[in-house]
């Protein structure tokens, strides 16, 4: 039985995938206790998910462990209410199995109070897809030819955010430990958006045809380091903790990005006569970078023989604006004569650019911990999890951004353990307040994008974790 647990969890970890929402640092938690606690544990966590909620914590670990923590089942529903102009909306469900983290520890032998641990977790991961299509016929003048409409878009946003790290923690009395972890991260994403419209028209003798097209792609990679430094300390009933993200500092990164754009008008009705233009361009060898924030955490816990109750805040710095990527690009205009107008200079010579930003969030958690009995424990949480999204400054948005909504999770379980493993199982439950936002792209006719659309974002999650005791 144990080693089929061991099998299933890290197959699990291996061909699974993860999801959350992109713009918020406490979407994803780590380790299923962690998690139904409401992310409140950076005082009291002694498993292995401390390796990143406060390393310090690693040091009062007795025995090495491997644990797997994932949610079984989620779905992330986000639902914009004219989203692509009034009256048409736009959804993103996603049904999805994924792991947490995978994790292990060791005694150092030889200095009983060092330990070490190593992690894989996944720290962000958006998988958001929408689509519309809006049809309609429109009777002219007369009311015997109908006019007819055709605008239709396609909206894709995946992010795949990996940590690899690997933790010493010391304890150096029997109260303090003191730990640095230090991770290696990966994020990669895809993004893209097609925008299409046809409308033909007619009056009398007098008829048009107009056709536009707009694409936007962008696909790279980023490669970093940050450390993570911790303290917790214990003292009679009550345990502290604090923990320091360092920002991240970029070891490589490389992406692309394509984007093109076109207008077709043709007929004899005046009230079309307008250019037909094209603009091309494309960059396959970019230099990508991506910038993770400061973030300093503080937790405190009570806990008595059997019930703990926990408090975590965690602040996340301000990010600047910044280009992710500044792509070189010979456009290809057509006519040439409109690279002179007002305004289409500038735009073309930043036509691939990419910039984002990121405001100051502070995130608060609260977790409640009841031994039901000798083996089995009630454990419930909330936590705030708060948007850093924020428009960069002066810079060219290539891609409409989606997560500029606050999220509020509940969650509850239970766990039952004995002297060789620890199995957890909870739900969890998500959901954003309706916001005002500006809508993706207009595909109505007579649309602008000055109307605003209504997003409401939710999670439903199952969560389960494992964690196997080896001997000392």
């Amino acid at each position: 039985m144990k080693k089929f647990f061991l099998t299933l969890f890290i197959l699990l970890y291996v061909v699974l995938t993860a999801i959350s929402q992109e713009n918020h640092y406490w979407s994803q938690q780590f380790g299923a206790v962690s998690t139904l606690m409401g992310n409140a544990v950076i005082a009291g966590t002694r498993d292995n998910s401390a390796a990143f909620y406060n390393p310090g914590a690693i040091a009062f670990i007795e025995y090495p462990n491997l644990s797997v923590d994932g949610n079984v089942y989620r779905l992330d529903k986000i639902t914009m209410n004219d989203g692509a102009g009034p009256g048409i909306n736009l959804n993103s469900a996603q049904m999805n199995i994924y792991p947490q983290i995978l994790s292990g520890m060791i005694n150092y032998i030889k200095v009983p109070r060092l330990k070490f641990c190593y992690s894989i977790l996944t720290r962000n991961f958006t998988n958001i897809l929408m689509s519309s299509r809006y049809s309609k016929p429109v009777p002219d003048a007369s009311g015997t030819e109908p006019n007819k409409y055709l605008g239709e878009l396609d909206f894709v946003n995946q992010i795949n955010e990996q940590w690899f790290g690997v933790c010493a923690s010391y304890k150096a009395n029997g109260k303090l430990g003191i730990g640095v972890s230090l991770f290696c991260t990966y994020r990669g994403q895809t993004t893209g958006i097609t925008h299409n419209v046809r409308e033909t028209s007619s009056a009398d003798t007098l008829s048009s045809l107009v056709v536009s097209n707009s694409s936007e792609s962008v696909k790279y990679m980023a490669l970093g380091i940050l450390a993570k430094i911790g303290l917790a300390y214990e003292t009679g009933r009550w345990k502290f903790g604090v923990s320091l993200t360092t920002p991240s500092i970029g070891i490589y990164g490389s992406g692309s990005a394509k984007r093109e754009e076109t207008g077709f008008y043709s007929g004899s009705s005046s009230a079309e006569q307008k250019t037909t233009y094209m603009i091309v361009a494309e960059n396959t060898s970019a230099h990508a970078r991506y910038y993770h924030p400061l973030a300093l955490g503080f937790g405190i816990e009570y806990h008595s023989p059997k019930t703990r109750i926990a408090v975590s805040a965690e602040y996340y710095s301000k990010i600047s604006s910044y280009y992710i990527m500044q792509p070189g690009n010979e456009a290809f205009v057509y006519p040439s004569s409109i690279r002179d107008s007002s305004g289409i200079s500038r735009k073309i010579d930043q036509y691939l650019y990419m910039g984002a930003a990121a405001k100051p969030v502070f995130n608060v958690g609260i977790g409640f911990n009841q031994a039901l009995g000798k083996k089995f424990n009630l454990i419930m949480g909330a936590h705030t999890d708060y948007s850093s999204y924020t428009p960069p400054d002066e810079i060219n948005e290539l891609i409409p951004k989606t997560g500029s909504w606050d999220l509020y999770y509940v969650s509850t379980g239970l766990s039952y353990h004995n002297v060789r493993q620890t199995l957890t199982l909870g739900f969890s439950y998500g959901f954003s307040p309706v916001k005002e936002i500006q809508p993706i792209v207009i595909v109505s006719p007579g649309g602008d994008m000055s109307s605003k659309s209504d997003v409401f974002a939710q999670s439903f999650g199952i969560v389960l974790g494992y964690t196997y005791y080896f001997k000392r």
